[in-house]
């Protein structure tokens, strides 16, 4: 049983590596409200799905905050413009330093589009726009707009 479940476990890691193998990864940054933020992703770690880390801070007050995204391509058909149309969210974790100070966590949901810049002859380049709710759930309960603007470097 032993070996069983040691090969097995061998399997899923070997499967992992050659998925991450055939995956792309980005790092980009982006400015909106209420901050900006530095992101790193993988694409296509689970069946069609991106995950990126976020650092950001927020332009008012002492906040840094470090999260985690994932991000679903939805497959639109645009028409002539070529955009990668995406949803996602995921959690966030911020301290607020100085004055009154404190841990802060909060959840983020978000629709996307991304336009990569292929015509202009940098298809490694792309410019996004994200939209959709901060929900922070500690200190205080409440909901704070998102919305930022972005470039992403894909390697």
């Amino acid at each position: 049983m032993r070996k069983l479940l040691i090969s097995l476990v061998m399997i899923a890691a070997l499967g992992a590596g050659g998925a991450f193998a055939q995956s792309g990864y980005w790092a980009g940054v982006s400015s909106g409200w209420p901050g900006a933020q530095l992101h790193f992703g993988v694409e296509n770690v689970v069946a069609g799905l991106d995950v990126r880390g976020n650092l950001g801070f927020a332009y008012f007050g002492s906040y840094l905050e470090v999260g985690a995204s994932v991000l679903y391509d939805l497959g639109l058909d645009t028409g002539v413009v070529p955009l990668d149309v995406y949803v996602g969210g995921g959690p966030g974790f911020g301290f607020v330093f100085g004055g009154v100070g404190g841990f802060v966590t909060s959840l983020e949901a978000f629709a996307g589009a991304e336009y990569r810049l292929s015509d202009l002859g940098l298809p490694e380049g792309g410019v996004f726009l994200e939209l959709g709710p901060k929900i922070v759930i500690t200190p205080v309960f409440t909901f704070v707009p998102a919305a930022r603007l972005g470039f992403n470097w894909h390697f």
